[in-house]
Formats: structure tokens, sequence, C-alpha cells
């Protein structure tokens, strides 16, 4: 995160807390969550990769990737309409959102 933004940091996980968006699912809520440094779902995802077009994750207390959870052009989408419903973000913090999503996510 910015660290000399810690505004930014605690704006982004307040928008995009999962427990604002019903509809969103605990696989999503999870990844956000892993995005910002943060737990919003159990089981929590400790580390995230791209292999094969697929997106394999490793939740807290397993050793390795034990799951896949779908396919990297789903994850880029979801991603995308996440922060566009999210109408309150300003600029900086869509920035800093995205920054974050490229940081996270290889």
């Amino acid at each position: 995160m910015t660290n000399n933004r810690p505004e930014l940091r605690e704006a982004l996980i307040r928008k995009l807390n999962p427990a604002r968006f019903p509809g969103m699912s605990g696989k999503m809520a999870a990844i956000v969550g892993y995005v910002l440094n943060e737990e919003f779902a159990d089981p929590v995802i400790v580390k995230l990769q791209i292999s094969d077009k697929l997106v394999l994750v490793q939740h807290r207390g397993d050793i390795g990737f034990n799951d896949i959870i779908g396919a990297t052009d789903d994850l880029h989408d979801n991603w995308r309409q996440l922060l566009e419903v999210t109408s309150d973000l300003t600029d900086d913090e869509r920035a800093e959102a995205h920054r974050l999503f490229v940081a996270r996510i290889r």
C-alpha cells in the first residue's frame, strides 16, 4: 500500500469492502482482501498465482497452491467491474486500487 497516504488505504478498505456488495461471491471477497491485504473472507488467500490462464490460490494454513478459483480473464474483468460500480472512488483511489491489483496479481 502507499505508505505516505494512509487515508488512501483506509478509503479503499472502506469503499471496496465486500459488505457493501451483497452480490459479491466469497471468492471475489477473498480476492479483494488479498489485493488490499485485509481479511474479508474465510478462507483467507495468502498467495495468488497465475498459471496457464488460471488463478491458483494458497489459503492460510495450506501448503502450496491447492485451489483453482477461476480464469485469469474473469479475474481481470471482475476487478474492473468492481471499480466501475464503486462510483464513490476518487481518481486517486481508483489509480491506487489498480496499482495494488497489478502489484499483487502476477
